[in-house]
């Protein structure tokens, strides 16, 4: 089970605070996005604009730093984790990104710094020696090509990082496949839309797994309500290919129509449902915003309770 951003539906994503709730709720791995601070630092951060996720615009002496850059074609404005120093970036507290939809995560606003790799595999060596067992990291490597062009390079910042339970996971397949010479074997490429079989095939020579979007392996029907699962899971596993299914949430606004309960779209549905018939359909890990409910399914799975429809 592997928590999206840590235990992103109970805390503001991508702190300690959040990763270490998700280890004590059962997840196996901690997902994690990272870039680098202009000195080089690699932080945990999903984007490179801060302020969704931090109290960066109440920062007076950050103000002149507010600007617009474009990033893979898009226009983007606010302040970037690229034009901060660590030293700048770590005066910062970090904020819940959807406040009305998650009350009771935004009520641990101000707590947390936004953290380092260094800080969070800490954390994890110390939770597996705690469990005895190992404990995995998922880290995404965000926007690999645009971080090159500010004089960075993403293999290099993370050559030293020699971890046994990290996998390495981008949408951008050259970044992996430099992972993958420079002697990484756990790599994921990610893909937004459904990959094809030439994609597969590509992806087999240098990855051990793929991560999707949801839909690829249990779409909607035209009423929006789950239908019965595609064959990718299937054609991924020909390639000895792990698939990985993201991202899982509970609220009813990202569920089918016929998981939903009730009409508030913050409200939560049957999100273990939801997890338990990706599983059924034959995913090897589920991203997820709520690990209990992950760990809930998987278990319910494995051990042949019925899934209810």
């Amino acid at each position: 089970m592997i928590a999206h951003r840590g235990a992103s539906g109970h805390r503001p994503e991508l702190t300690l605070e959040a990763f270490a709730l998700a280890l004590r709720l059962g997840a196996d791995s901690i997902e994690l996005d990272l870039v680098p601070t202009r000195d080089g630092v690699l932080v945990c951060r999903h984007d490179l604009e801060l302020s969704r996720t931090t109290d960066v615009a109440s920062h007076p002496e950050l103000a002149g730093r507010r600007r617009t850059i474009v990033v893979d074609g898009l226009l983007h404005r606010g302040w970037f984790v690229h034009d901060l120093t660590f030293e700048e970036l770590r005066s910062l507290r970090c904020v819940e990104r959807w406040p009305a939809k998650r009350p009771s995560s935004a009520a641990h606003d101000g707590r947390s710094v936004v953290p380092t790799f260094a800080e969070v595999l800490e954390l994890v060596e110390a939770e597996a020696g705690r469990r005895g067992r190992p404990v995995r990291v998922h880290a995404e490597l965000k926007h690999p090509a645009f971080v090159e062009s500010l004089g960075h390079s993403l293999p290099e910042l993370v050559d030293d990082v020699r971890h046994p339970y990290v996998t390495w996971m981008s949408f951008d397949a050259t970044v992996l496949r430099r992972l993958h010479l420079r002697g990484r074997d756990r790599l994921v490429q990610l893909y937004e839309r459904r990959p094809r079989g030439r994609h597969l095939a590509a992806a087999s020579t240098y990855a051990s797994g793929v991560g999707v979007r949801r839909k690829v392996v249990l779409p909607k029907d035209d009423a929006g309500r789950v239908d019965r699962p595609t064959d990718f899971v299937a054609k991924a596993h020909r390639r000895d290919l792990d698939v990985l299914v993201w991202t899982h949430r509970a609220e009813n606004e990202h569920l089918p129509r016929n998981l939903r309960v009730g009409r508030d779209p913050h409200g939560h549905g049957q999100g273990q449902l939801a997890a338990e018939m990706l599983f059924e359909a034959g995913i090897d890990a589920l991203i997820t915003d709520f690990p209990e409910l992950g760990v809930a399914a998987r278990e319910a799975f494995e051990v042949g309770l019925p899934i209810a429809r």
